[in-house]
């Protein structure tokens, strides 16, 4: 072989030097634990990533791998999809004192299968046993009894480890690992859990509260609100992965559900608050029939995730999450320039969840720096917009009873409008027979005056229509001021007038009152110069004794009114033999 010129020779030495520079500058590094005693070291540029698309590789499938060069630099933010694929990663990790006790966290709570292999040391040597953990096992798997799955290194001497990860999840989530010193992140944990107790306290009290309130009015409204209390409540519990940890966790089958039908159920009852908050199926008709497709679709959802297809399910519910609040908004627009003020503070609730949305999609892409709000943020939306609704929902109450007083006082006016004679403001036929109802209902003794106006008809043809009206109006309040509290005066037509008087009445009590109707009566009116007077015959009929309906005693007290007509006495008591002769 000819050897290469000296020229060429040094060029190939700087090529080999620039190419070892460059892997060098592209090859992850280890992971320097000690850097991890603070807030949590973010790993994930240092870490190697392989898809296996079989599925069949094992840790020593894994390795073989890694050698034949087939892992890559891992991509942050890279998610698992909603394939089922397995995910392998692998790191490097360097501790430069002795002693030391870390933990390699995921961030997320929902992956199906988790495996943790290592730490291995120099000589490939596995210092700890694996770990199998992750939704399909029982939650007493999980190292250091954390919601998130959780890799545990005890590492006793100074070096370089590596470790292993096997991850696959039937639904899209993170892949995103952190290191942390185990003390500082157990102490993290528990502050996060003290914030979380602090979210789902205000929900329950929201909840409790409303649920006091749907019970006390019967209110449609108050129960769609409990019920979408209680289904953000249980999706949020699961997301943190407490539902895992104290509900489901010896039921690995209900951990793999709960996050999806969570939320399945909350944009199902979340639909039907909005479609009866806004009272859509009144105002507007169209919104109504496409909210029905979100509830179908969340439906959907629902049934999909008791049947194990996360994948789809999840699909499913983040389409439905984002055309329905879409729906919603636009709605709540709608109505409130309908004039219906509380769908404002329906808007406002949800822009402010969207808000809080967007705020963790920044600070997960970078965009925004603030750890606290990518670990809170979705809560504090949440509660803010359950808040908010139940201010909007009791804005919503208050003028649907506002509107119901309204209604019942103008039914009240209109029933006493019917029952009220129009001419002298006194009851009518029908205030009588409601009035005499009533009697009969408490089984009360009464008495019927028939009362009839002598010599009325020469006024109406002397003086006209006009001054016999105002005769009327007269007699009617003359009558009403001898009444008790409890007795009715009702004009029936024309110039007769029927007194009830409730309770028992002697016949010297009923007597009395009639002559003082009579006389009453008898005063005159002056009327341009003139004065006009009439008299009054009266007939009385007493409940029981002359009979218990109303037809009855009326029929009988106008007998006994045409006997004292014809007697000129001016009243006078049914009798029932006269009325048979």
């Amino acid at each position: 072989m000819t050897p290469l010129p000296c020229a060429w020779r040094g060029l190939w030495r700087a090529a080999l030097c620039l190419c070892l520079l460059c892997w060098q500058t592209l090859a992850p590094a280890a992971v320097l634990l000690d850097r991890a005693e603070g807030r949590g070291q973010p790993v994930g540029a240092q870490a190697l990533h392989w898809v296996d698309t079989s599925g069949d590789a094992d840790l020593a499938g894994a390795q073989a791998a890694h050698a034949a060069g087939r892992f890559e630099p891992m991509v942050p933010g890279t998610r698992s999809g909603q394939d089922e694929q397995v995910h392998w990663l692998r790191m490097e990790v360097e501790q430069a004192r002795h002693h030391g006790d870390w933990v390699l966290a995921l961030h997320t709570t929902a992956i199906d299968d988790v495996r943790f292999f290592g730490p291995f040391d120099a000589r490939g040597q596995a210092l700890a046993p694996p770990v199998l953990t992750g939704l399909v096992q029982a939650y007493a798997t999980r190292p250091v009894a954390n919601e998130r799955p959780a890799m545990r290194l005890q590492l006793e001497q100074a070096g370089r480890y590596v470790v292993f990860m096997r991850l696959q999840s039937r639904s899209s989530q993170t892949l995103e690992v952190s290191a942390w010193d185990t003390v500082t992140y157990l102490q993290s944990r528990q502050h996060k859990r003290l914030f979380d107790g602090i979210v789902y306290g205000i929900l329950f009290a929201l909840l409790v509260y409303n649920l006091v309130l749907a019970y006390v009015f019967r209110h449609d409204s108050y129960g769609l609100y409990v019920l979408t209390c209680a289904a953000a409540l249980f999706t949020l519990a699961s997301f943190n992965g407490h539902v895992a940890h104290y509900l489901l966790g010896d039921w690995p089958w209900g951990q793999q559900r709960s996050n999806t039908l969570g939320s399945a159920l909350w944009i199902l009852f979340g639909a039907l608050l909005c479609r009866g908050f806004l009272e859509l199926p009144r105002r507007l008709l169209w919104a109504n029939r496409l909210v029905w497709g979100v509830i179908a679709a969340a439906v959907m959802a629902a049934l999909l995730a008791l049947a194990g297809h996360t994948a789809w399910a999840q699909q499913m519910v983040e389409f439905c999450a984002a055309a329905g609040t879409l729906l919603a908004a636009w709605a709540a627009v709608r109505v409130w320039r309908q004039g219906f003020a509380p769908a404002a503070w329906y808007l406002c609730g949800q822009a402010l969840l969207f808000l809080s949305v967007l705020v963790v999609v920044g600070v997960n892409w970078g965009i925004i720096n603030a750890p606290f709000l990518l670990a809170n943020g979705l809560q504090i939306g949440v509660v803010a917009e359950m808040l908010v609704f139940a201010y909007a929902l009791s804005a919503r109450v208050r003028l649907l009873r506002q509107r119901q007083t309204e209604l019942r006082r103008e039914a009240d006016h209109l029933a006493e409008a019917v029952a009220t004679d129009a001419l002298t403001g006194l009851a009518n036929r029908v205030g009588l027979s409601q009035r005499a109802e009533q009697l009969d209902a408490d089984q009360q003794a009464h008495a019927v005056m028939l009362l009839d106006l002598d010599r009325f008809k020469p006024v109406n043809d002397t003086y006209g229509h006009e001054v016999g009206d105002r005769l009327l109006i007269e007699v009617a309040r003359r009558l009403q001021s001898q009444m008790r509290e409890g007795d009715l005066v009702a004009r029936l037509g024309g110039d007769e007038f029927v007194v009830l008087l409730g309770g028992r009445q002697t016949p010297a009590q009923l007597a009395a009152m009639a002559q003082r109707l009579c006389e009453a009566v008898q005063q005159p009116l002056l009327h341009a110069g003139h004065l006009i007077s009439v008299d009054a015959s009266i007939g009385i009929a007493r409940c029981p004794e002359h009979g218990r309906t109303l037809t009855e005693l009326l029929r009988h007290a106008d007998a006994a009114m045409y006997r004292a007509k014809q007697a000129h006495s001016g009243f006078a008591f049914y009798e029932p033999e006269t009325a048979s002769a």
